[in-house]
């Protein structure tokens, strides 16, 4: 039997059905055991229907953290910041980066170390990339107020993954000291980020 031909619309549209499913399936399953039998029965289409999108569920994961990065960015960062008109403070940025290791927000809460080794392997999504991070490490300072002018943005970068990594490695942490540890790493990229004495609004 040939495969279906879809039109661009019906591709972006099956596309869609299946990333907005992702991420209610991560939560409630977790990385390893949801299954892409799981995301085409959650979005109601057959499972061969999968393969004209991705090659394999690698693909499919690192193309939803994209998707539901830019989904979320709204929700984050106000309209009149993302158009230049206004500047985040110390605190704001706070906010941006608990939401990296949030569970009801953030995908990589749902991950695993195990995960994450699967997705470099199998993609090049996450090998680390020089330009590209920061290209977005500069992004994100420009909606900053009080940003120091020494900014290494590969430590940045560095740290912002040490942070995404221990929520990865939260299990083989001590728990009672979990949210202290996140919070000392944020409190250290912070201080990478902002002027000292800079205002924490």
């Amino acid at each position: 039997m040939p495969d279906r031909v879809f039109t661009d619309e019906q591709r972006n549209e099956l596309r869609m059905i299946m990333l907005e499913a992702g991420f209610p399936l991560i939560k409630k399953y977790g990385v390893t055991h949801t299954t892409i039998s799981k995301i085409t029965d959650a979005a109601g289409i057959a499972k061969g229907t999968f393969y004209h999108f991705w090659k394999n569920k690698e693909e499919y994961l690192a193309e939803l953290i994209r998707y539901h990065r830019k989904k979320m960015l709204p929700q984050l960062i106000s309209e009149d910041v993302l158009a230049g008109k206004r500047k985040l403070g110390r605190e704001d940025a706070r906010i941006y980066f608990r939401h990296l290791v949030d569970k009801e927000k953030s995908i990589y809460a749902h991950m695993t170390l195990e995960d994450e080794s699967k997705l470099m392997q199998k993609t090049s999504d996450f090998v680390p990339d020089e330009e590209k991070e920061s290209s977005i490490a500069v992004r994100l300072l420009s909606m900053l107020d009080g940003v120091r002018t020494d900014v290494d943005m590969l430590l940045l970068a560095n740290m912002t993954k040490i942070l995404v990594l221990t929520a990865e490695a939260k299990d083989e942490l001590h728990e009672s000291a979990y949210e202290r540890t996140i919070d000392a790493i944020i409190d250290g990229i912070l201080d990478l980020i902002f002027e000292k004495g800079s205002a924490k609004k």
